[in-house]
């Protein structure tokens, strides 16, 4: 049965969304990410999202629904999308969590895809928004997320498309005006995706769902890695002094196998696995003033916390730097 949002009736420009009887064409896209394609609608050539600011000035986005097939780390979306006129800022790529009403919430994960890095085209055929629009100039583009999202099998989530603040307008149709907007294949059959749907946005009226599916696939993949730096040892051999002040933990991030600074809120977990008293450690137990709660600061492109060692017996321990509730790292160390 397909995802249907619950919803909220507005009126929005039927230009936002242009038909026409067309081909879809499909051009593979070269891999980003070490994922594997987890979800998938491929169908376009009826439909396009036209993504900008609205000539009368408010934001326009569009969001396609979609059911995890994997739980892992969402590290990639192919996406058929092109550049019409100047929009003047970036394209926006958010998977996002659903609302209770089945509408784009919290932000998972997140890429900026510059205007240069999206395919152009500014012929009369791509310029207009009616159904004789030209759809043969969409090309699959690969977006690896430099901020993957964590995803769970069977649950729903939302690929959106925003580029706020670019310039007037999607249409060009006032005076003075030229199209300046992004646009995003999509198909008007109601069966070529049946686990989501499409949605619409206009700043000031909210979302409404759409009688279109946008074209996309998703990749799932092994995300985040976090690898501990000095003073810990990566071998886990490190020994430090049962009773002493402070153990520095510190870990650096890679994203879809490369490092990044671009470093999402971690928390900490301690366990003591072999000696007195083995088993999970209360924060309480290890909390500085300096630091707050479970959570790692972020300083010179890398994860840290102070660890407050007086109360921890001798024996040996486990800590980990968990995203998202999910371990991205690990590392021991030995009190004597």
């Amino acid at each position: 049965m397909r995802h249907v949002p619950q919803a909220r009736t507005i009126r929005i420009r039927t230009g936002i969304l242009a038909f026409a009887a067309a081909m879809a064409l499909m051009a593979p896209a070269a891999s980003l990410a070490a994922g594997s394609v987890d979800q998938a609608q491929e169908s376009f050539g009826s439909a396009r999202a036209l993504i900008g600011t609205h000539e009368n000035g408010q934001d326009v986005r569009h969001a396609q629904v979609f059911t995890a097939g994997q739980t892992g780390m969402l590290v990639q979306v192919d996406l058929p999308i092109r550049v019409v006129g100047d929009p003047g800022v970036p394209l926006q790529v958010e998977i996002r969590s659903l609302d209770g009403g089945g509408l784009p919430d919290a932000v998972l994960g997140s890429a900026t895809v510059p205007q240069a890095s999206v395919p152009a085209c500014n012929t009369a055929a791509c310029i207009d928004k009616s159904p004789a629009g030209d759809y043969t100039t969409f090309d699959w583009t690969s977006v690896a997320l430099t901020s993957p999202a964590s995803i769970t099998a069977g649950t729903a989530y939302a690929i959106e498309l925003s580029a706020t603040g670019a310039n007037l307008d999607i249409y060009g149709d006032m005076t003075g005006r030229t199209a300046n907007r992004y646009e995003w294949a999509a198909t008007t059959d109601a069966s070529a995706y049946a686990a989501g749907d499409g949605l619409s946005y206009v700043g000031g009226l909210g979302w409404v769902a759409s009688n279109a599916d946008k074209a996309f696939r998703t990749y799932v993949g092994p995300g985040y890695s976090a690898t501990v730096r000095q003073p810990i040892n990566v071998d886990g051999s490190s020994i430090f002094k049962a009773g002493r002040g402070v153990i520095p933990v510190k870990f650096g991030l890679s994203a879809a196998g490369s490092p990044t600074c671009a470093l999402p809120a971690a928390t900490i977990a301690l366990t003591k696995t072999a000696g007195t008293d083995a088993g999970p450690i209360n924060e309480a137990s290890y909390l500085l003033a300096a630091d707050s709660g479970s959570s790692f600061r972020i300083a010179d492109c890398q994860y840290v916390y102070n660890l407050n060692a007086k109360s921890l017996g001798a024996g040996m321990y486990l800590v980990e730097i968990k995203i998202g509730g999910q371990t991205v790292g690990s590392a021991t160390f030995e009190l004597r």
